[in-house]
């Protein structure tokens, strides 16, 4: 209740602000509602069917105070789960409040050599290209609290990111110890001969000596061959800073994508797509420990299992949650009828794998979904989904306890989904 009257007061007084400056106020969201009905297979505790709720709620708010100046924020649903804050399709329970996003921002025209000039200073995203290293800020509501700078002379824009990711607190909680851990990031990116371009570094520096990682990475994405034939690449390296006498410590990661969209008879629309991403782990034949864990990267291609994120869904190794790594293949279908042109058949699949197999055990899930669209509205629409989870791989016991915990235990999961949406 404590947090919830926080956030109500920081936001009422932010408006009250504003409108005592004669602002100009645009109010925008979206709220989206998931019925589910889980059914087990394989399971060795006999679990029954499960039915609940989620729902995901978001308000966005964007204040112009002068031509020039404007003030932003954005109020989210959160998970009820105190220690992963972090934005979710949340649960029954108590509803919990987070703003994902608060900051200032002035623009400006024609500044010294540059086209546009635009600092931000708040909470605040800054993805870059498809979230290979560095993906959508708002699912870690507590972090990203700094500065942005863009400067934009064309056809290219550099963008300079820095921000407090976590900080030291004293004893009693009322007041920040010295010690804090910081993110940087340098990104430029621009348009040439149709195609977007973007070389990036994020430098992490987490308290304490010898917790510092580098990360360079270079990305593309624009139509090939033929029109409507859209593409993206995207690869990163990435350096830690090892302790002296320890082994070299570094890996790679890359992702890429294709799809093609065409009408064919009776079918208005028709495209088919694949992505492929892979994050590297370490090989235990060699010396050298090899492991891309960006700071905070993540994407989502469709499903649960799909969430690259190590607060929210998992699926690669961020902060060593993996080790042996991750590859993951998206591949689906979708069709549109031109007597139903607010109907959408969407076919998916999704296969998950260890980048390397040191262990002969794979954790992981593939899954294979069915799911219809409907628009009722330009800000209204239905989702009906059936999808199957099929473990990759068999029961054992890893950790040598002498029985299949749960997390051991691999389960195939049948799931029926019903979702409404409304964008307002």
């Amino acid at each position: 209740m404590k947090n919830r009257a926080i956030v109500q007061i920081t936001i009422m007084s932010a408006l009250l602000f504003i409108q005592l400056l004669d602002a100009q106020i645009n109010v925008e969201g979206d709220f989206r509602m998931r019925w589910y009905s889980d059914s087990f297979g394989w399971a060795r505790d006999n679990r029954a069917q499960e039915n609940y709720m989620r729902y995901l709620g978001r308000l966005r708010a964007k204040a112009k105070v002068t031509n020039n100046t404007s003030f932003n924020t954005e109020l989210i649903t959160l998970i009820d789960n105190p220690g992963q804050p972090v934005r979710n399709i949340a649960g029954t329970g108590p509803m919990r409040f987070g703003i994902s996003q608060i900051y200032a921002e002035m623009s400006e025209q024609d500044v010294l050599l540059f086209d546009l000039a635009r600092i931000r200073v708040g909470r605040q995203q800054f993805p870059i290209a498809n979230g290979l290293s560095f993906g959508d800020s708002y699912y870690y509501t507590d972090k990203f609290d700094g500065g942005r700078l863009d400067l934009a002379l064309f056809p290219v824009t550099l963008s300079l990111f820095g921000a407090i990711t976590g900080q030291n607190l004293s004893s009693s909680g009322l007041y920040p110890d010295p010690g804090s851990d910081q993110i940087y990031v340098a990104k430029l990116g621009g348009t040439f001969f149709e195609q977007d371009l973007t070389v990036y570094g994020i430098q992490q520096k987490i308290r304490g000596a010898y917790n510092d990682n580098i990360v360079y990475g270079a990305g593309a994405a624009g139509e090939i061959l033929f029109k409507d034939m859209e593409y993206f690449a995207e690869g990163a390296m990435q350096k830690f800073n090892q302790p002296p006498g320890l082994p070299e410590k570094g890996g790679l990661g890359y992702m890429g994508g294709i799809g093609y969209r065409w009408g064919m008879g009776p079918f208005r629309s028709i495209k088919v797509e694949t992505r492929y991403a892979a994050y590297q782990g370490d090989d235990a034949k060699t010396k050298k420990i090899e492991q891309f864990s960006p700071p905070y990267p993540n994407f989502f291609w469709g499903s649960r299992v799909g969430y690259v994120n190590g607060d929210v869904g998992g699926d690669f190794p961020r902060n060593g949650q993996n080790l042996e790594g991750s590859k993951i293949w998206f591949t689906r279908v979708y069709f549109i009828p031109k007597m139903l042109p607010k109907f959408r058949l969407q076919v998916q699949y999704i296969s998950v794998n260890e980048y390397v197999d040191n262990d002969k055990y794979n954790s992981m899930d593939d899954e294979i979904s069915v799911r219809f669209y409907y628009t009722v509205t330009n800000n209204s629409a239905f989702q009906l989904r059936f999808a199957r989870s099929i473990p990759n791989g068999d029961d054992k016991d890893k950790d040598g306890g002498g029985v299949i915990t749960s997390s051991e235990d691999r389960v195939s999961v049948n799931s029926y989904m019903v979702e409404w949406q409304i964008d307002f």
